[in-house]
């Protein structure tokens, strides 16, 4: 009597756990991904790029291939 007393005790605590890890996971997911978007909207403004991304100023010059054709 007194073990199931505690194991449904401990489910009811775990429920309760896991329900409330849950709804934090499914916040920091949607803050991540939102984070993301607003991120590459950011890296296709040319302006802001220059000060964020520092691998645009090791890029070379993009080549001309229509004219091998």
């Amino acid at each position: 009597m007194q073990r199931d007393h505690e194991a449904e005790e401990y489910t009811e605590l775990f429920l309760k756990f896991s329900s409330g890890m849950e709804a934090f996971l499914k916040k920091a997911l949607i803050v991540a991904l939102a984070g993301l978007c607003v991120c590459q909207i950011v890296l296709r403004v040319p302006a802001i790029r220059a000060y964020i991304a520092s691998a645009d100023r090791y890029e070379g010059v993009a080549l001309d291939r229509s004219k091998e054709r």
